[in-house]
Formats: C-alpha cells, sequence, structure tokens
C-alpha cells in the first residue's frame, strides 16, 4: 500500500521473537536444573543410621510408624487391625509382595515390634527395615 504521493509503501513495525525465546529456554532448562525433587513423597521419617545398610530397588509396599506413633499402610493412615487387613488384602493378590518397613528413629520401639508381629502374622514373610547408610569416618 503506497502513500498518495507515490512513495515507498509503509511497513508495519514488527519484534523479532527469536531472542526471546532463546531467553525462554535459558529460564526453563535453569529452572529444570535448580529444581530439587524429593525421592519419597508422604510421611516424613528419620532413618536411623547403620554400617550394614545396603541399597534395594524392589517393588515394595510401604508400612511407616511415626515419632506420634501413627501407623501408614502407604499413605493411609490405619490402626493395627486397618494395617493388618490391608496387609492381608495385599498377600491374596500378590503373595510374593515385598513390605517395607519405615520406622522413624524416635518412635517408640514397642510400636516398631508390634508393627512386625501384625505383618508377620498377616503372612508377610519378606519384610524389610530400611536405613540411612552412614559412611565410615577414616
Amino acid at each position: 500500500m503506497g502513500s498518495a504521493f507515490g512513495g515507498r509503501p509503509r511497513r508495519h513495525p514488527t519484534i523479532n521473537i527469536t531472542s526471546l525465546i532463546d531467553v525462554m529456554f535459558l529460564l526453563l532448562i535453569f529452572f529444570m536444573v535448580s529444581s530439587t525433587f524429593r525421592e519419597h513423597l508422604g510421611i516424613d521419617v528419620t532413618l536411623p543410621h547403620a554400617d550394614s545398610a545396603e541399597e534395594h530397588q524392589l517393588d515394595t509396599h510401604e508400612i511407616t510408624v511415626t515419632v506420634k506413633g501413627e501407623l501408614y499402610f502407604g499413605e493411609q493412615l490405619v490402626d493395627e487391625a486397618g494395617l493388618q487387613k490391608s496387609i492381608v488384602t495385599l498377600l491374596e493378590e500378590n503373595p510374593e509382595a515385598v513390605l517395607v518397613l519405615r520406622a522413624d528413629e524416635g518412635a517408640d520401639f514397642g510400636r516398631v515390634v508390634r508393627a512386625i508381629d501384625i505383618t508377620r502374622s498377616a503372612g508377610g514373610a519378606k519384610l524389610i527395615i530400611p536405613t540411612r547408610y552412614q559412611d565410615k569416618a577414616p
């Protein structure tokens, strides 16, 4: 579209977004690299240390005993009868299921032993009690 006097056509202003896309990708990479990810979401417990700890990767079902003495099966708060019922139901579906008992370092020892008894009485023969690995000092 020319002007009324036959001059050059008028150009519409444009914004070059190529450099803006570069900045966007740099920000995306920054946030991806600087983000932290939790391995276990849900109930926070402080595991005790053990020199003989080993790392295992298994398809597991978690039983948690908190410092307050609460019992969780997965992320569901249960009482002792509910824990036993959940374990029995799980083992009926999968007799080879591996159970992990995560007990807080400050949890009542009697409550932890009771959770072990419930698991074993329900037929849970494969019970793992994890700890944090502690590097030995030189």
